[in-house]
């Protein structure tokens, strides 16, 4: 049984560096397989490596404002693709020789060629409400961007400036900085991007929906829960969300559609951390889970316990039970470790 995976992640700490851990949980090791620190104008604190996938020799990894593009052969990073309007990427697919990139900060997933080409974006927020946020600008909601009427009125006036809420570049931070480096308010939060035949989908972690991107249709609605993942495996959509459930739901002539029920509630095996990164193949599950610290609580509802405790570890579980079967701890006390995609490098069997 080869269970061999690149997992993406980083750092809570000043570097900006992404890493990759090469993990192998049959024999429950990991050791670091690329680290890759971001030059100054791509360089972005607390961030590093979030999702990726994997295509042929190549890794595809997004950064806070770029893609990283990895040699897996060589273990060297092959090319770096940063534009101006790239913000807090959350994931990168690939499908038919393009690049799906989740931009978060955007509220868009942007397509691109293999080679780097814009081809087009996906769009959750309209092109002038963008245009104002890349010149430093933020809605006091949502609502007055989405809602227009039909009185032909002006769109309402944004705030000057935004109150300081210990997160995001507000206030003097966020004027005259670039756009790119900067951690903005958003939307939708899109997070992670399954491109099938059929469908563009991508989850959204503020409302619990994951959508199709060619219709704009909302394909599932998770409630009260944040989702993160988004993959097709054993002819169903598995997600994850995170305060540690995982859910799927059949495919209905290779669409996801209809409800997704509670598979595993991964917390019970006594390990618990933000849950995020997911893999399977319809017989083992690996999940990911990222240590949460009080001092850097999420802004919103986590789950339903304390963060003391909580880990930075790949478990590896069998389905449909959830028993426990191995794991590796990421954890590091001193940077605050966290991971985002897991990654087949190998067969299973």
């Amino acid at each position: 049984m080869g269970l061999s995976f690149l997992v993406t992640g980083g750092y809570f700490d000043a570097s900006g560096e992404g890493v990759v851990w090469h993990v192998d949980l049959e024999r429950e090791r990991a050791e670091p397989f690329l680290r890759w620190s971001p030059p100054v104008h791509l360089h972005v604190p607390r961030k590093g490596f979030s999702g990726g996938c994997r295509m042929g020799e190549h890794l595809y990894v997004a950064a806070h404002c770029a893609v990283v593009r990895i040699d897996i052969s060589r273990a060297v990073v092959s090319g770096v693709l940063h534009q101006p309007s790239f913000n807090d990427l959350h994931h990168v697919a690939v499908s038919q020789g393009r690049l799906y990139i989740a931009n978060t900060g955007l509220g868009a997933v942007d397509i691109h060629e293999l080679g780097g080409r814009f081809i087009g974006s996906h769009a959750l927020l309209p092109a002038w409400a963008n245009h104002r946020r890349m010149a430093g600008g933020d809605p006091s909601g949502w609502s007055e961007v989405l809602d227009s009427g039909w009185d032909g009125a002006e769109p309402v006036p944004w705030p000057r400036q935004r109150d300081e809420d210990g997160y995001h570049d507000l206030g003097g931070n966020r004027i005259g900085a670039p756009f790119a480096r900067l951690k903005v308010p958003d939307h939708l939060h899109p997070n992670h991007v399954c491109v099938t035949p059929s469908q563009t989908l991508v989850t959204c972690l503020y409302d619990g929906t994951v959508r199709d991107l060619r219709t704009f249709d909302t394909v599932l609605t998770l409630p009260e829960a944040h989702p993160h993942d988004g993959l097709i495996a054993a002819d169903a959509f598995w997600t994850t969300s995170i305060d540690g459930l995982v859910r799927a739901v059949p495919l209905r002539d290779g669409r996801v559609m209809g409800e997704a029920g509670t598979r595993l509630r991964v917390f019970e095996t006594g390990h618990a951390g933000w849950c995020r990164g997911l893999w399977s193949d319809g017989r083992l599950l690996a999940v990911g889970l990222t240590e949460v610290r009080r001092g850097r609580m999420p802004r919103h509802r986590w789950a339903d316990r304390e963060p003391e405790g909580t880990e930075t570890s790949i478990l590896l579980l069998a389905l449909p039970e959830g028993r426990l079967l191995a794991r590796v701890e990421l954890t590091d006390g001193e940077r605050h470790s966290k991971i985002y995609s897991i990654l087949p490098l190998g067969e299973t069997g």
